[in-house]
């Protein structure tokens, strides 16, 4: 017996669509005010073919309530097709004699739940609920399965870095998901440049259609099924006429869209544009990235061949200066003490600029073979201390020519390790000549030779400013370590420009560079060869108040 529709419930949020499909009009009218009034939004119609019309033109539909019985095609037969047009779709069967053999073939044409005539209104109601239910469990284990696939795609596309191999990969995840006979990727071309079109298979071909098919989706901003008279590609002369056009995105910039066709319409199943909107969300940021790789990879080998032609320079330059320069110290040195008087002073500034020229040629052939990896060590057995005060030796006479009082301090004991000797003279001699430089007339200039603690050390580096190519202190540091100091009481260095000053070529003003001379290279070498030898270089400086430059070699 029927009852008629109490009064209703308060409505649900987001109501289900239900479609019901019975040529028992007074049935079909029950079940729809039965359902109206608990909220659902209901279609009706009389038949099977009527249905199936309904469920590819007005879907989609979260449940079909449909009776066994009704002219031409079978409820169970029209479960299926609901099926087959959409997975997700939940479906009640209503019939009047439900056996075994009726159950079983329910199950197999995947109907969710059944009602035996006569039924109750709340009896619709309950079975309705549940299968709508099963609906939500069906439709998230689907979701999390796409999500599972979507990860799994994503991690394999943002391993690429080659776009051509991107592009084919991209397309192969999206026709896994949205099954296709061809699929098609749009990248946007830089600098105004048509966009590049990726095929797969390769014999695929886009048609006008198709381009104005992923026009339109890049209009619209979100994916677009499109169904076309006109084909949208062709593959070995068979039109595809039907597809699915998906804009990909990166960073709020459109560059580029995904067109997946086929003959049949096969991108309406559920949630086949999400998947593939998330895809393309994925795959955008994975082509930015390849697009950024690639342009930094060019900048990388344009910077590359810049520095094979810098080398090439250098060794060219220095290998041609080399001769000339021989002879014009040769020549002015004979000239220099053949000569008294005026001309004798002349020969002086000749000699003077010919070995300023000499020192630059000689950088320029340090950096030479630290670039080629050609720097060697002779180790031997030597006092630091020693050392130091050879190199003051050396550059007494030119501190002297500038009123500058140049000495070295006496250590308690020797400090005794095996260095390259003729490497340690020109770290200390490039310090002492930068402090003559950079301290004015009157000035003091000291070096120091101590042993310091491993402790000591960390806690006055952490109080400098250490050289950006410095070497990690480890906790397999030695010990003790033998640090030189060149203090001198020059102009200073300006903190901002002291983690700088060891870069090559890097003049901390280009009026001190004018004044002073020099090529910016002989902190770039002290770091380099003071690195070779396992060492650590680092400045303390206050600008007008001068500069403590600090070099330190492990010891033994």
């Amino acid at each position: 017996m029927i009852q008629e529709p109490l009064a209703p419930p308060p409505l649900i949020a987001n109501a289900a669509r239900v479609l019901i499909a019975d040529d028992d009009a007074t049935m079909s009218s029950f079940c729809a005010r039965a359902l109206s009034a608990g909220g659902y939004t209901v279609v009706t119609v009389g038949e099977a073919e009527a249905a199936i019309a309904a469920l590819q033109t007005q879907g989609p539909f979260d449940l079909l309530l449909a009776d066994i019985k009704m002219p031409g095609r079978s409820g169970l037969e029209l479960a299926q097709i609901a099926r087959e047009i959409d997975p997700a779709i939940a479906v009640v069967i209503m019939t009047g004699h439900s056996t075994v053999d009726t159950l079983h073939a329910s199950v197999r044409r995947g109907v969710t739940d059944y009602l035996t005539k006569p039924f109750e209104v709340d009896e619709l109601r309950l079975v309705v609920e549940q299968a709508l239910h099963k609906r939500g469990l069906l439709q998230q284990s689907l979701r999390l399965r796409a999500l599972e696939e979507l990860l799994r795609s994503s991690e394999a596309i943002n391993a690429i870095l080659d776009r051509n191999e991107l592009a084919r990969e991209i397309i192969a995840h999206a026709r896994a998901h949205a099954p296709g006979e061809a699929g098609f990727l749009f990248v946007a071309g830089a600098d105004h440049l048509p966009p590049q079109v990726f095929a797969e298979p390769s014999g695929a071909t886009i048609q006008p259609a198709g381009r104005e098919a992923v026009a339109q989706s890049l209009r619209i901003g979100r994916p677009l099924p499109v169904a076309s008279a006109e084909p949208l590609a062709l593959l070995e002369a068979t039109p595809l006429t039907h597809g699915l056009a998906v804009p990909l995105r990166a960073r709020g910039e459109t560059i580029g869209a995904l067109l997946l066709c086929g003959a049949h319409d096969e991108f309406n199943a559920p949630g086949a544009s999400e998947f593939l909107a998330l895809l393309a969300n994925q795959a955008g940021n994975a082509l930015r990235n390849a697009q950024l790789y690639s342009q930094l990879d060019a900048a990388y080998n344009s910077l590359r061949e810049l520095d094979r032609l810098k080398s090439e320079f250098i060794a060219i330059a220095s290998h041609e200066l080399r001769s000339p320069l021989s002879i014009v110290l040769g020549y002015a040195k004979m000239v220099h003490d053949r000569s008294s008087g005026d001309l004798r002073e002349y020969a002086q500034r000749l000699l003077t600029g010919a070995e300023r020229i000499k020192a630059i040629v000689n950088d320029l052939l340090h950096l030479r073979d630290f670039d080629r990896k050609q720097t060697t060590l002779t180790l031997e057995r030597s006092a630091l201390d020693a050392l130091a005060r050879q190199a003051v030796e050396r550059l007494v006479p030119a501190a002297q020519q500038k009123g500058q009082d140049l000495s070295v301090a006496q250590p308690d004991q020797p400090v005794i390790l095996e260095v390259d000797r003729e490497k340690v003279l020109l770290v200390i001699g490039n310090l002492i000549d930068n402090a003559i430089k950079f301290t004015p007339p009157g000035g003091r200039i000291q070096v120091e030779v101590v042993r310091w603690p491993h402790e000591h050390l960390i806690a006055e580096i952490a109080r400098a400013v250490a050289n950006p190519t410095m070497r990690r202190l480890t906790e397999g540091a030695p010990a003790t370590w033998a640090l030189v100091r060149v203090k001198d009481t020059g102009i200073g260095i300006p903190r901002e420009h002291q983690g700088r000053i060891f870069e090559r070529f890097y003049q901390v003003a280009s009026s001190l560079t004018r004044e002073q001379g020099g090529a910016g290279l002989g902190l770039a070498i002290v770091c380099d060869l003071v690195a070779l030898q396992g060492g650590v270089v680092w400045v303390k400086s206050e600008e007008g108040r001068g500069s403590i430059f600090n070099f330190a070699l492990p010891l033994p």
